[in-house]
């Protein structure tokens, strides 16, 4: 498995991260330079350390609109990692310069594998009320992952393109 991270925004191409400031892992929802695509179906892909952070919307004028996170491993087919917290915050800009806070908690355990631990999680959901299907975000969390901290950034996320429900 590989330890290097993308760097759209900054630099292309990988490069192995050492002693210093949190590795920033971004992605853009086209091809990355990894080889392989940093979206797939419904979901936004950022490298997180050796895992993916996949981000997606549910837009829902019922329930209210949110984001969910899933950390996955970096493999065809992907399964899921439960990293050892239960929350995270992250935050979301839109466009316009107006910034959120988002708070990234448990899914549902309907939502989650069957053998996740407790105390871990490996799919968060955080209540976006004030997000629109047209928005464009940047949506940036701070992940401990395999003892590190990492920054995970998703640029240019589309609520409507990157929707797996809509109603």
């Amino acid at each position: 498995m590989r330890y290097a991270i993308v760097v759209v925004l900054f630099a292309a191409g990988c490069s192995q991260q050492s002693a210093g400031p949190p590795p920033v892992a971004t992605a853009h929802g086209s091809s990355g330079e990894h080889g392989h695509s940093h979206e797939r179906d419904k979901m936004m892909l950022a490298d997180a350390g050796p895992y993916h952070a996949a981000l997606t919307a549910h837009l829902s004028s019922k329930d209210g609109n949110e984001l969910d996170v899933f950390i996955e491993t970096d493999e065809t087919p992907p399964k899921p990692v439960a990293l050892p917290v239960t929350a995270f915050t992250a935050t979301a800009k839109r466009a316009d310069g107006k910034e959120f806070e988002l708070k990234f908690e448990q899914a549902p355990v309907d939502e989650r594998p069957k053998d996740e631990p407790a105390g871990a999680c490996s799919h968060f959901v955080a209540k976006a009320p004030w997000m629109t299907a047209a928005d464009e975000l940047a949506v940036t969390a701070e992940l401990t992952i395999k003892g590190r901290p990492r920054t995970v950034t998703w640029a240019k996320f589309n609520p409507k393109k990157y929707a797996h429900h809509e109603d």
